[in-house]
């Protein structure tokens, strides 16, 4: 809680909670794409799309302090607070402008219900809250920016923004449309932090992660940016904290590490800050590392890294285990080095390759691949029993790699589509650790340092 008095007077106006837009698990169509960027969390809440969630009226009430004592307890109480995004359909496409449908999570719906027990909250029209209590899809509508650096346009929730000859923004009400028959599939977006704000003003900052208030000009330090996206990676399952070793020798897959490529953390949604990959590096290669031991077999499927300053070789030094690499269209060209593996693992046919666009006939068992990341979940989710495909690009699998008898029980025991892998299946395996069948893997290799590499022709 912040202990500064200045913080905590009565105050005789109401207050406004905001939802700023956290990270998004998949691309994002129109111009939130484009606003949207890196997780936002150096910025002045201000220049970061938000939504408007309900406002308090503080003067009938209580002081500040008993306000954020209010939203930390609710949040707590509270599941994961969350928005599902996606475009308005029948919106013509306009180059400036996107319309979207917004649908809150259970957690948000919880939050904002358990909130409303402790202090009185105003549901006001247009504020998320009022979509809630009235069981409607709210619409959300951005505005990109005509010119470099222009921080004059705000994104507004339930509202469409026209920027107006004066240099100001107009938030007239938008009709709110239907989901029926839309042509893209919605994105989730982890919500990390909520803004409190008085007369308009940022005041407060709540961050999700840290469960802690921080002052607005100390929620847009670097520091608290990494601690927030550090408590949040640990929270998701993205970064462990210990090893996760299996006693049985197991074989591991993952894809498409991207390693260095410091523009591949707003492209791929990935919870880094996009000023520091070396974190990004760090974390993914201790997951693989406290997951894979020395008697363990990768195969990886190609983009070990990508515009790094560090040579593949100084990476592969740092990974444990025996690696079957197979070729992906980032990686140096090597005669040697195998464009796709075929196995039968426990009688069922696996096909291991980078890019699924490239089977040139149908193959009579699953393909496990890598390639598209988080980029088309309607064609390539996680586990798509129906095209009978595996997409463990990093992102899909939660940034650890994930054993070839964890997909091999999908296989064999869900028709359902797997957006993305449930890491806490992946815990519970580790818990209870049943024995693996053996799979013998190619005996032609090379040493690079600590890692066996095999490049199979």
């Amino acid at each position: 809680m912040i202990r500064s008095e200045s913080w905590c007077d009565i105050d005789t106006s109401r207050y406004r909670l905001d939802l700023q837009l956290g990270i998004p698990q998949s691309r994002l169509q129109g111009t939130l794409e484009w606003w949207m960027g890196d997780p936002g969390l150096c910025r002045d809440p201000d220049r970061h799309p938000y939504l408007v969630l309900a406002e308090i009226a503080a003067r009938e009430w209580g002081s500040m302090q008993e306000v954020m004592q209010a939203v930390a307890q609710s949040t707590e109480a509270s599941g994961p607070i969350l928005v599902s995004v996606s475009p308005a359909p029948g919106e013509p496409y306009m180059q400036e402008i996107s319309s979207y449908q917004i649908v809150p999570s259970p957690g948000l719906r919880s939050f904002v219900l358990l909130l409303s027990r402790i202090c009185p909250v105003i549901a006001s029209p247009g504020s998320l809250a009022d979509d809630i209590t009235r069981g409607t899809q709210a619409s959300f509508s951005t505005v990109r920016s005509l010119l470099p650096g222009d921080s004059t346009l705000s994104p507004c929730r339930n509202t469409e923004m026209r920027k107006t000859s004066s240099n100001t923004t107009k938030c007239p009400t938008a009709t709110l449309q239907s989901l029926k028959n839309r042509n893209n599939e919605p994105v989730l977006i982890d919500i990390l932090r909520i803004i409190l704000r008085r007369e308009e003003y940022p005041v407060a900052v709540y961050d999700l992660s840290q469960k802690k208030w921080l002052h607005p000009s100390e929620s847009v330090m670097r520091k608290n940016a990494r601690l927030s996206l550090r408590s949040f990676r640990i929270g998701k399952g993205y970064q462990i904290t210990r090893s996760m070793y299996r006693e049985a020798p197991q074989i591991y897959v993952i894809s498409d590490l991207h390693l260095g490529h410091a523009n591949g953390i707003p492209r791929y949604k990935r919870p880094f800050l996009l000023s520091d990959p070396g974190e990004m590096d760090r974390v993914l290669i201790r997951n693989w590392n406290w997951t894979v031991k020395e008697g363990d077999a990768t195969v990886f499927l190609g983009d070990l890294a990508f515009m790094s300053p560090n040579p593949p070789e100084s990476y592969l030094r740092r990974l444990h285990g025996s690696i079957f690499f197979l070729e992906g269209n980032h990686d140096p060209y090597s005669p040697t080095m195998s464009h796709c593996l075929l196995m039968r693992y426990k009688g069922v046919p696996y096909l291991f390759i980078h890019n699924p666009e490239e089977l040139v006939k149908p193959f009579d068992g699953w393909v496990i691949h890598g390639h598209v990341h988080n980029k088309e979940l309607a064609n390539y989710p996680f586990f798509n029993p129906d095209k009978r495909t595996v997409n463990v690009s990093a992102e899909m699998i939660g940034y650890r790699p994930i054993s070839l008898d964890e997909i091999h029980s999908l296989v064999a025991g869900t028709d359902e589509v797997i957006l993305f892998r449930d890491l806490s299946q992946a815990d519970e395996m580790v818990r209870d650790d049943p024995v693996v069948a053996n799979c013998r893997f190619p005996e032609k290799g090379y040493d690079a340092g600590k890692a066996r590499v095999f490049l199979h022709s």
